[in-house]
């Protein structure tokens, strides 16, 4: 087993990374500007020189996990294509940093590396079995099975975010209509607090939707449920309701057990938590009760790093076992 490993999460507008050694300890991070309108080249420096960075406590860089967002392909070795990152779409990245550092580089989803993450040192530790949704813009999934990171027959397993909960809702950005997506992520909350406001039945956020260019978030509709709005805790709840249609439908397909939710809006979910518990209860066989739960993901913005940290280190381990 190799000493250290270092794990990248490559996003739209920052380039994070870590320093891992083997029993996953964190033993340094530094986080770089990814920049919007940057072309292969500019985003191949840049992680470089991260990467470099942290490797400089070494005598050497050692093998090196990436997370992105977007749809690799089979191989993992390139990103087809990126929501986050257009510009991007066709790189090479796995080979082309390999190339310049001459160490084995692996390239995951963002949302696998984060239930890797979870599994190798957060909430998943202790689970054989889990689903991880990450919460933000929109929803993204990993999933995994016999602590294993399961990804499918063409690597794009997990994309739970669009899982349809609602036929008759809102439209995806994947052209779907009512995906768990679109009625439940942090653009689906913005979305119903902004229609509130222009109704006019949410007072308390009527400075924040009253300006075409004003903006709306999840921790306002959230501080606004707390402080007693039954509409934002109505909007809230409504989010949970799909959450917890999506919970039962795995449950019901893979009898997995075991929820972990990460990403940047999870924190606007804990006041609806107990009732997020509750329906997904109720949608589960009678023998799945007691068994169902959902949790927090431990390692917050980090989960991603941490995964794909883990990543290098499952990857390496097991080329080696190949080669003896």
């Amino acid at each position: 087993m190799v000493p250290y490993v270092i794990g990248v999460d490559i996003g739209g507008t920052m380039i994070k990374g870590g320093l891992f050694d083997a029993q996953g300890t964190l033993c340094s991070k530094v986080a770089v500007p990814t920049g919007q309108e940057a072309e292969h080249q500019g985003v191949l420096h840049s992680l470089l020189s991260l990467i470099r960075h942290l490797a400089s406590e070494l005598a050497y860089v050692p093998p090196v996990g990436i997370g992105i967002a977007g749809v690799l392909d089979p191989n993992r070795t390139t990103l087809l294509e990126s929501p986050n990152l257009k510009r991007l779409s066709g790189l090479k990245l796995a080979d082309l940093t390999c190339a310049e550092l001459s160490v084995p580089v692996f390239l995951e989803n963002d949302a696998n590396c984060a239930a890797l993450g979870e599994l190798w040192a957060g909430s998943g530790k202790k689970l054989d079995n889990f689903l991880l949704y990450t919460i933000g813009t929109g929803i993204g999934g990993g999933l995994i099975l016999n602590r294993k990171l399961w990804i499918g027959e063409q690597g794009k397993a997990g994309e739970f975010g669009h899982m349809i909960v609602n036929p008759e809702g809102a439209g995806c950005a994947c052209g779907k209509q009512g995906c768990l997506e679109a009625e439940a992520s942090g653009s689906a909350i913005i979305r119903r607090a902004r229609e509130a406001v222009l109704a006019g039945t949410i007072p308390s956020l009527q400075e924040y939707g009253s300006q075409p260019s004003a903006t709306i978030t999840p921790e306002q509709v959230y501080h606004a449920a707390a402080h007693g709005d039954v509409v934002c805790l109505q909007i809230l709840r409504s989010c949970a309701d799909y959450l917890a249609i999506a919970m039962s439908n795995v449950n019901s397909f893979l009898d997995i057990h075991h929820f972990i939710i990460g990403g940047g809006v999870a924190p606007a979910l804990q006041l609806v938590f107990d009732y997020l518990l509750d329906h997904t209860c109720d949608r589960v066989f009678s023998i799945s009760k007691e068994h169902i739960t959902i949790q927090m993901a431990a390692l917050g913005n980090d989960a991603g790093i941490y995964g794909a940290g883990f990543l290098a280190l499952q990857k390496t381990s097991s080329n080696a076992r190949a080669d003896t």
